[in-house]
């Protein structure tokens, strides 16, 4: 339980460092997408590694808790 709750947690932290690295500005400018990389490549990379690690920890706590799922409603059903 307290894995998945680092997971969670990281998870948020990974969304949270991807919003403050590549921010979206309002009004939406296209340019603005194009151009931010180019002028700020650090802040883009680090903004990229997080959506990345987030993304694949959201996956993988994802199926493990689809696991326990299963896991769980197996052994409910062998009870009875």
């Amino acid at each position: 339980m307290f894995r998945i709750i680092w997971r969670l947690f990281f998870i948020i932290l990974c969304g949270y460092l991807f919003n403050e690295w590549f921010p979206i500005t309002d009004p939406f400018h296209f340019s603005d997408i194009l151009v931010g990389p180019i002028i700020y490549p650090l802040e883009f990379f680090a903004a990229s590694l997080a959506l990345f690690l987030g993304v694949v920890i959201s996956i993988q706590l994802f199926k493990e808790i689809l696991q326990l799922t299963i896991k769980g409603i197996k052994k409910r059903r062998s009870k009875h």
